[in-house]
């Protein structure tokens, strides 16, 4: 029995699957609040009349009264259920991890090493550098491109981080482009983004329909390129973040199509290339 496979079946391992499907099953339920709190504008052309959620709309003239209040007590319910839970959370989060929701900045020096080293690193309480990297620079990614609401789910990054495991052992044994290759690829096959949201604007980007190779080809690249320490007082993570987007937007089909075939090595040529861009 190899090590990757002993560890991947440690109890530690299975409580760190277990705590971020825990944490994605509040994530869920808030996504869903979040969808029913509009209940009460669909199928409603709210563009051309100026109107977001929230605001006063005519009562269209199909809608009979008894639905339109229906939905409309739903969207409520719906809205101080999330009022509440985004409450909760908030709290339990300033009182025993405040830190929580911070992005490992893909500026920090080295950051490429540890993220890679991370594939090993089993923790209950906190998120693996692995898994919190790529959790949350995909929800600022999203941020830029897409609508809320979007769902990301942890437990799906943590799956991609046992798979990185059992596939290319822990560290950064190969070149960076083959590492992030192989994440990619690993990232695209358990789809961490479940919704996407809606398109913000007309980008490639914004409208590719694999929004998980789109996002995770952004975060990756963006480790790529700043892992060297870039000065953060020039631009801010999301601002680089979009930065990387508009720069691999016209090689997205080709890392699509590498993707879809899980052509890693030509994946790492790709990522290679664009490297020597910068």
């Amino acid at each position: 029995m190899t090590t990757a496979s002993r560890h991947q079946d440690t109890l530690a391992s299975h409580a760190v699957c277990a705590a971020a499907g825990a944490r994605d099953s509040v994530r869920t339920a808030q996504f869903f609040l979040r969808m029913l709190s509009g209940a009460e504008y669909w199928g409603r052309p709210l563009e051309p009349l100026g109107q977001t959620p929230g605001g006063s709309v005519p009562v269209p003239p199909d809608i009979r009264p008894g639905g339109f209040l229906l939905a409309a007590l739903v969207s409520k319910l719906a809205r101080i259920a999330d009022r509440l839970t985004t409450w909760s959370v908030n709290l339990s989060i300033a009182l025993f991890a405040p830190e929580w929701r911070k992005l490992p900045s893909p500026f920090t020096h080295g950051i490429m090493s540890e993220v890679a080293r991370a594939i090993r690193a089993d923790s209950f309480l906190v998120n693996p550098l692995f898994n919190a990297y790529f959790y949350r620079a995909a929800i600022h990614i999203l941020r830029r491109y897409r609508t809320p609401p979007f769902l990301v789910l942890e437990h799906r990054v943590d799956a991609a981080r046992r798979t990185l495991l059992a596939e290319i052992g822990a560290g950064l044994n190969g070149s960076e482009p083959d590492f992030l290759a192989h994440a990619i690829v690993a990232l695209v096959d358990v789809a961490p983004v479940a919704r996407a949201g809606k398109p913000r604007d007309q980008s490639v980007i914004a409208k590719s329909a694999e929004q998980n190779v789109a996002v995770y080809a952004i975060a990756c690249v963006a480790l790529l390129f700043a892992g060297q320490g870039k000065p953060t007082e020039e631009l801010d993570e999301d601002q680089f973040f979009a930065v990387v987007g508009a720069l691999i937007a016209p090689r997205l089909p080709t890392i699509s199509t590498l993707v879809a075939h899980r052509d890693v090595q030509g994946l790492a040529k790709e990522l290679a290339e664009i490297q020597t861009m910068y």
